[in-house]
């Protein structure tokens, strides 16, 4: 088993709601890893390009444009490189929806004994530095057994663009490396909606839906949904499809869509008429103080069989 050092986030050691937001961060975590083991059946028809993943609105691109770093082999590639002998990863997400934290994961097979010195800022929209909101210093050596230390700063929920910064050096000293990377913090929005492939469709063709997030919150969606029938003005279950439909779990990150559909085959027998499909969403981000489950609406027409034919010849 390997030992691991975790430094409380800076700022973070005192306050009263600490438990209270690192259970919620916890929640979020065990939402969207929950996300891919429940996907692992894939639905009968293959999903069209609608179903895959387009972003809508990039929370991250004000980032580009700043000053560039050098960040963590991982976060840069996507592999693990070794660096003197130990890995190196960036910890916490790059976009912090209501706060979050920031820092370092830094493992070895041997304790290197560096020098470590850890720092946060607030920059601007040019990188450049607002305010040093704070500074670690750690020696490798005074770890004792410990194969892991995630030194990490706490973010709060204030909207801003952060930086991290480490630097490595040798028991004598001597500067090895440098890395760093930087965070954007966002209050959290309300945006989902379900859209669908089409506003029509013919007994016995395929309907795909797929959840649209332009705002800045999560969203797990599945489990079920129903498809309702508008009758003299009111909803209800459609005769031709009475029971709740399952279907697996899927994660929608803040300003992208989901990369899976919801997809129910028309029966052949529908008649025609009005219908909606109804879906229940979640909503949350670190912090939230209630839980949020809205139910998602798309309607659609289901046409005459001979008016399907007829427009396909």
């Amino acid at each position: 088993m390997r030992r691991v050092v975790n430094f409380p986030p800076q700022g973070e050691e005192n306050s009263p709601s600490a438990p209270v937001r690192f259970a919620l961060i916890a929640l979020l975590a065990v939402l969207i890893g929950a996300a891919p083991s429940a996907t692992a059946a894939e639905p009968e028809t293959p999903e069209p390009r609608f179903c895959h993943r387009h972003v809508l609105h990039d929370y991250l691109a004000p980032l580009a444009g700043l000053p560039k770093l050098r960040e963590p082999p991982f976060r840069r590639t996507g592999r693990f490189i070794r660096f003197h002998g130990a890995t190196i990863a960036a910890s916490g997400p790059t976009l912090a929806v209501s706060g979050g934290s920031a820092g370092f994961q830094i493992d070895w097979d041997r304790n290197p004994r560096w020098e470590l010195t850890l720092r946060l800022a607030r920059v601007d929209w040019q990188g450049r530095v607002m305010r040093w909101m704070g500074e670690r210093r750690i020696r490798t050596s005074d770890l004792g057994q410990a194969l892991i230390t995630e030194p990490e700063f706490l973010l709060h929920g204030r909207p801003a663009l952060y930086r991290t910064t480490l630097v490595i050096r040798s028991r004598k000293g001597r500067e090895l490396g440098q890395f760093g990377n930087y965070y954007r913090v966002i209050r959290p929005t309300m945006h989902g909606r379900l859209a669908l492939g089409s506003d029509t469709y013919a007994p016995g063709s395929t309907l795909f839906a797929r959840i649209e997030n332009p705002g800045a919150s999560f969203i797990l969606f599945g489990a079920e949904f129903r498809i309702e029938r508008l009758n003299r003005g009111t909803w209800g279950p459609a005769p031709e499809a009475p029971d709740v439909f399952p279907m697996p779990l899927y994660f929608v990150a803040p300003g992208t869509t989901s990369n899976h559909c919801t997809v129910f085959p028309i029966p052949s027998p529908a008649s025609p008429g009005r219908y909606r499909l109804s879906q229940e969403a979640i909503f949350s981000w670190p912090l939230q103080e209630h839980e949020l489950r809205p139910t998602l609406h798309a309607g659609f027409t289901v046409t005459p069989a001979y008016a399907a034919l007829f427009a396909s010849k």
